[in-house]
């Protein structure tokens, strides 16, 4: 091979149709130019450690053959002595991973439900976005104390912010301990010491109260009323089969027709819905399966029992019908509040603790004895009259 002159790329080099060829350097062993169809770069080529190795100089055009000969020999003398540059740029990348990278990288190698991916990225995108671009090993822990404290502010719902705060912190905690036991330099965590864990030394996380809301017995009648006076049967039919079921309001609004054996009376949330991912079976009272009856002649030509309203796909969050119903019996609830609605009247009606976590589809936990009893949705059948 020649020596690798202007005039010789110039006027001996004739690009392939396809592939790539290599014409090296007959001075400097391992200095090459590499052309293709439409490009041409200078490149070097050693063996390093047992293994080939070939790092992309530049492009000819913006560099000469004279410039690029002398960074071929400066990264050749280093590659001669031990040096990779291949793992040096592979360190470099993982010293400098952003937040927005770890993040597409764990919603990659995790099975997540879309509720939780959603969650994730509007909780990211809202207390954290700013940080997505910044280098996680650069997030310090004063960074996140004092961010922790920023979001801890009256929200524009009228909430104090305590419970945003400990949520954007509890994910930007799990994403960083994903990275630390993912990304490694030279056998070390590229994050040793979650700086998250600095909000516990200090005792900062917020103490959020569970919630004891529901709809007093006292106002329940006037509070039915008002949602039988809504004009949209479909939100009307929603909230009532929350209520008589205390399904979530992503189980219910995203119930189909092939989830409801109208035969056999059972409704059945499958497990990719269901928030502890375990499938859900539920008899249907007589009140119920009137409702389903109704709707389904209503429904017929969607595959969801909720449609959405004047779209496609189901029904989403009725916000407005919330607010609507809460002017007209003048009491402020919320959807969840109906599961709470649920759950106590069964509890006051004396259903055995294991037919109650049933009702509610609540994973028992350490029980051992919850094991051996299978509470099936005949079995509960009797709560459903």
């Amino acid at each position: 091979m020649p020596r690798l002159t202007k005039k010789f790329i110039e006027n001996e080099i004739r690009p392939p149709s396809r592939g790539q060829v290599f014409y090296r350097d007959d001075l400097l062993n391992g200095f090459a130019l590499r052309v293709t169809h439409g490009s041409m770069s200078y490149v070097v080529e050693c063996r390093i450690n047992g293994i080939n190795r070939r790092v992309t100089i530049g492009p000819h055009g913006p560099l000469t053959p004279e410039v690029a000969r002398r960074e071929a020999q400066k990264l050749l003398a280093s590659m001669k002595t031990g040096h990779d540059p291949k793992v040096e740029e592979m360190k470099n990348k993982i010293a400098t991973v952003t937040l927005a990278e770890v993040f597409q990288h764990y919603l990659a190698t995790r099975t997540l439900r879309p509720n939780s991916i959603r969650s994730f990225k509007h909780v990211l995108k809202r207390c954290l976005g700013d940080w997505l671009d910044k280098p996680i090993a650069c997030i310090t822990k004063e960074m996140i104390i004092a961010r922790h404290r920023e979001l801890t502010k009256p929200t524009r719902q009228k909430t104090s912010g305590r419970a945003q705060a400990n949520l954007a912190m509890e994910i930007l905690g799990i994403l960083l301990n994903f990275a630390a036991n993912t990304y490694e330099i030279d056998g070390k965590p590229v994050i040793q010491n979650n700086p998250v864990r600095a909000l516990s030394q200090i005792r900062a996380w917020h103490r959020i109260p569970r919630r004891q809301t529901l709809i007093p017995d006292q106002k329940l009648a006037r509070w039915y009323q008002a949602v039988r006076s809504l004009r949209s049967k479909v939100v009307r039919d929603y909230i009532l089969l929350l209520l008589f079921t205390g399904l979530r309001r992503n189980e219910a609004a995203t119930l189909r027709w092939s989830d409801i054996d109208m035969e056999s009376r059972v409704l059945t949330i499958k497990a990719e819905v269901a928030k502890n991912q375990r499938e859900h079976r539920l008899p249907l009272s007589d009140f119920l399966f009137q409702l389903l009856a109704v709707r389904k002649q209503a429904a017929a030509n969607s595959e969801y029992v909720f449609p959405a309203l004047g779209g496609r796909g189901h029904l989403k969050h009725p916000s407005y019908a919330v607010w609507l119903v809460t002017q007209r019996c003048e009491y402020r609830f919320t959807i969840h509040d109906l599961r709470r609605n649920f759950l106590s009247a069964a509890d006051m009606l004396g259903v055995p603790h294991y037919a109650l976590k049933k009702l509610a589809n609540h994973v028992s936990g350490a029980d051992v004895t919850s094991g051996y009893i299978v509470v099936d949705a005949e079995r509960l059948r009797i709560y459903c009259p």
